[in-house]
């Protein structure tokens, strides 16, 4: 991530020199505004990073859907840097653990239900690679919230989330102006030590999207 940024703030210096439109349909020009809508699902949580323990993170699998906007903040012909907001009008924890039992043995039994929440991705960078051509690869970080209707990933985190993100895929035109998207984020949601527990839900989201380029 440390390369993503590095080469984003290269690319926002250099930009009043060669930023540039162009009659390319695949590439991106400073300005241009993306508006399309993206959808990802997690088959397990992940303990690779720590967060939950490994009998609190079986059983759980996660469903995301959010509306996309963005607009290229600096572009050449081979790079290209967007400011992304994403809103999130649903996102589904299932497996989420509402309460627990210790038997005298020190086992844990778990009571677990599916959460139902929403937020708002307003802190986003997209680096696209190989602007210009009908596939870009692209990396990406993003900062947010979201807010479900238990506390989650466990009983005592609370319900309000932060979330952190960082992934990359493919932006594949398929039209003039018009991409659909596929890649992998890792999706980090805890509560930053607001309440109770702050055990992260880590997962690795694999995602597709469609995307109006104007």
């Amino acid at each position: 991530m440390k390369l993503i940024f590095a080469l984003a703030v290269a690319l926002i210096f250099a930009a009043p020199t060669f930023a540039q439109t162009t009659d390319n349909p695949y590439q991106l020009n400073h300005g241009d505004n993306e508006f399309g809508f993206w959808g990802g699902v997690s088959p397990k949580a992940s303990t690779i990073f720590g967060g939950l323990h490994d009998d609190e993170a079986e059983d759980r699998k996660f469903f995301i859907a959010a509306l996309r906007y963005g607009r290229t903040l600096a572009a050449s012909d081979s790079l290209a840097l967007q400011y992304t907001l994403d809103v999130v009008p649903l996102a589904v924890a299932t497996g989420t653990i509402v309460s627990r039992t210790t038997s005298a043995a020190g086992v844990d039994t778990f009571r677990r239900e599916t959460a139902y929440g929403a937020g708002f991705t307003p802190l986003g960078l997209q680096l696209d690679f190989a602007n210009g051509s009908k596939v870009h690869p692209f990396a990406h970080v993003n900062g947010g919230f979201l807010y479900f209707n238990k506390s989650v990933p466990i009983e005592d985190a609370g319900r309000f989330t932060w979330v952190g993100e960082a992934g990359g895929g493919l932006r594949i035109f398929t039209s003039e102006r018009r991409a659909v998207s596929l890649g992998v984020r890792f999706h980090h949601i805890s509560n930053g030590d607001r309440q109770g527990s702050n055990r992260g839900l880590n997962q690795f989201v694999i995602y597709a999207g469609f995307s109006v380029f104007k």
